[in-house]
């Protein structure tokens, strides 16, 4: 027996298979210590009070929640720590959803939805019942069904046109793949710019809203002088061929581009008759050999 670093209680290395398991004085691995002798069996979890579930329910085995189910302590925030854990099983969850009482509380709803073994049709029953904000994280959740989340989706994709615009912003901000996809044909500037910072945003989504004559010249002109995505070619292409760029910011991307994207700039006829102008004085000034030092290309 000896003393861990910098603590006081004494732990025994007992040799297993392959492994050695650390045991630390005053707790056991089962579940049980000796201030508390009994098991977290089923007999436990249906006898136990409040205090006692509350305590146990986030990590006991699958045989105390189960137990736990006929407690008559058994209250809804007693329910959404069993759901939360790992140990509840299929069945247990199914009975869970089963129970109407029980699914009264929308935060026993969104317990039951978010946890990876409930029966789909049990989950799906529910999703309806969530807010948007529920609904954009089980479909952000990729530890649930794609069925499940694909629902979630079209879910959100319905309720878009009631959600006010922070609520469109914050979900922009952090929606699935899904969700991206719906709100590319956003004309909100700051939806736009939301959905641009939203890390599973691609190159395609940007492309596709820089596809479009709606855009508003706000977001825009946004993208081309403060965000990121102005470093990338495509988007620095599309920018300055958009005929709702500033003109300022359409000049200043030209400038950056590489030699042989301003030659195809200038002949480019859908491309702004500015852009089209000033790639062609790039290309003179670069190609006469005159004093001082060539235009800068990218």
């Amino acid at each position: 027996m000896r003393l861990e670093a910098g603590g006081s209680a004494p732990y025994h290395a007992r040799p297993g298979r392959g492994a050695s398991v650390t045991y630390i004085e005053g707790v056991d691995p089962r579940g049980t210590s000796p201030n508390d002798p009994c098991p977290l069996d089923r007999e436990r979890g249906r006898t136990d009070d409040r205090s006692q579930l509350k305590l146990h329910l986030s990590h006991a085995p699958s045989a105390y929640l189960d137990g736990a189910l006929d407690n008559p302590e058994l209250g809804p925030e007693e329910l959404a720590i069993l759901l939360r854990n790992q140990e509840s099983s299929v069945e247990i969850v199914a009975r869970i959803g089963r129970n109407r009482a029980w699914m009264r509380a929308r935060a026993i709803q969104v317990a039951l939805v978010a946890n990876p073994r409930a029966p789909q049709l049990v989950a799906r029953r529910f999703l309806p019942h969530l807010t948007w904000r529920d609904l954009a994280e089980v479909a952000a959740n990729l530890r649930l069904s794609p069925v499940v989340r694909r629902e979630a989706e079209k879910l959100l994709g319905t309720r878009l046109p009631e959600l006010a615009l922070g609520e469109k912003v914050a979900l922009a901000r952090r929606g699935s793949r899904g969700v991206v996809d719906k709100l590319r044909d956003e004309t909100d500037p700051l939806v736009l710019r939301a959905l641009a910072g939203n890390p599973r945003t691609t190159e395609t989504d940007l492309a596709r809203v820089l596809a479009r004559m709606d855009v508003p010249s706000d977001f825009l002109a946004w993208l081309a002088d403060r965000s990121s995505w102005s470093q990338r070619r495509s988007v620095r292409l599309a920018l300055v061929r958009h005929p709702r760029t500033p003109a300022s910011s359409a000049l200043r991307l030209t400038r950056e581009l590489s030699r042989t994207d301003i030659d195809e700039l200038r002949r480019d006829v859908a491309a702004p008759r500015l852009v089209r102008v000033a790639a062609e004085r790039l290309l003179s000034s670069a190609g006469a050999g005159s004093e001082g030092s060539p235009p800068y290309f990218g």
